[in-house]
């Protein structure tokens, strides 16, 4: 309703200017008159085409100077207030194929009119071109004027798309954090229950002396998974996202390490620790849970595909850097002829060829995030993990 009325009040308001500037004369330039309701009524059906100059600016133009070049026979009517905002409408639109021609019958009509106003007078060369250039900076004008409202709308809308990209991409990227909080922590906690129990069932008839540490490990990894819960659950509720990808609830620290080896153990692996930790080096939280990860996924899939096998775990952190590594024996993931490795650091985003799944991806998401570099090597029974990590991703000391 707003816009037909605006559009009803652009239309009279063209009329009324334009029955002012004629006066009421009917002189035309060859020294006859003609009757003077033509020109209303011209001036008043002319303008009408300015109810589509919203939608159809090009032809409302074409309209307004075709209007202009039979007001010509008329040197004192000058209907030219529609065409001035049909230039400017025009001027709003991105230039296409109509506006070129429209713009020339634009320039047409001025030329004549001006030409048709100045030729009797004394010097009519010099009164036309300064006629011609009066009209024609308005209409320079208008065609500005719309121009820059183009502009402005378009900037305004390319930064609307720019803060909305970036809104999808942070969706994007919490989605993929939360994915790789749930994987990291829950899927590894759920797989060594699934495990344990299984352990337990399998011995329960034969051994069942041997079932209670197995359920005191079940209970164990129950625990964890509530409290990873509990972590990716908080994580859902905050308002913002560290830039590392890091949780503001306190994530998982290097003191869990030997717990998830006490884990794998309990499931029949036998794991060897190596932990190396300078105590006035302080890891950035989102490096350290990286560096935990990084162990609890090399773990999980040697209990998970070698339960009985052997698997050898290795942390080192100091002002240097921090260097992981989950070495595995007796894992059947992969055929005993088939070596495969993988890759991927910060400045890496593609996934690796032979990646084994979105574990080993989400991993090599964490260490890129922190700076670091993840690689790993399969041949045979044997896997492993390497993780790097260097030093700009402390916290401080």
């Amino acid at each position: 309703m707003e816009a037909v009325r605006a559009r009803a009040v652009a239309v009279v308001v063209a009329i009324i200017l334009d029955l002012l500037v004629w006066g009421g004369s009917v002189a035309t330039t060859s020294g006859g008159s003609i009757p003077w309701w033509l020109p209303v009524a011209v001036t008043v059906v002319g303008q009408q085409s300015l109810w589509f100059v919203g939608s159809r600016p090009h032809l409302v133009l074409a309209a307004g100077s075709a209007v202009a070049l039979v007001s010509c026979v008329v040197p004192k009517w000058q209907p030219f207030t529609g065409l001035l905002v049909a230039t400017y409408a025009v001027g709003t639109r991105p230039r296409g194929r109509h506006t070129l021609p429209v713009l020339a019958g634009l320039g047409a009509a001025l030329l004549s009119h001006s030409y048709a106003s100045a030729r009797l007078t004394v010097e009519p060369v010099r009164s036309t071109a300064t006629l011609l250039a009066l009209w024609a900076a308005l209409a320079a004008g208008a065609w500005a004027v719309g121009v820059r409202h183009r502009r402005t709308v378009d900037r305004a809308a390319a930064a609307g798309e720019h803060w909305s990209a970036q809104a999808r991409e942070g969706v994007a990227n919490e989605r993929l954090r939360i994915a790789r909080d749930l994987h990291d922590g829950v899927c590894g906690a759920v797989t060594a229950i699934q495990l344990q129990a299984a352990g337990a069932c399998a011995l329960g008839p034969t051994h069942p002396e041997a079932t209670g540490p197995s359920l005191l490990a079940i209970q164990s990894s129950a625990e964890r998974t509530l409290v990873e819960l509990r972590r990716v659950l908080g994580d859902l509720r905050r308002d913002a996202v560290e830039d590392t990808g890091g949780s503001s609830i306190s994530g998982p620290s290097l003191e869990e390490i030997p717990q998830l080896v006490g884990l794998a153990r309990s499931a029949g692996l036998r794991v060897t620790l190596t932990q190396t930790v300078d105590a006035a080096t302080r890891l950035d939280p989102g490096a350290e849970a990286t560096v935990v990860r990084v162990v609890q996924e090399g773990l999980t899939n040697a209990v998970k595909h070698g339960p009985r096998g052997r698997c050898e775990v290795s942390v080192r952190v100091d002002p240097a850097g921090a260097r992981v590594r989950v070495d595995s024996m007796g894992s059947r993931a992969r055929s005993a002829h088939t070596p495969t490795a993988g890759s991927i650091g910060a400045e890496e985003a593609a996934r690796p060829e032979g990646a084994a799944g979105i574990g080993l991806v989400g991993l090599a998401e964490r260490a890129a995030l922190v700076g670091g570099h993840l690689c790993w090597t399969a041949q045979g029974e044997r896997f492993t993990l390497d993780l790097a990590v260097p030093a700009p991703a402390w916290a401080g000391r």
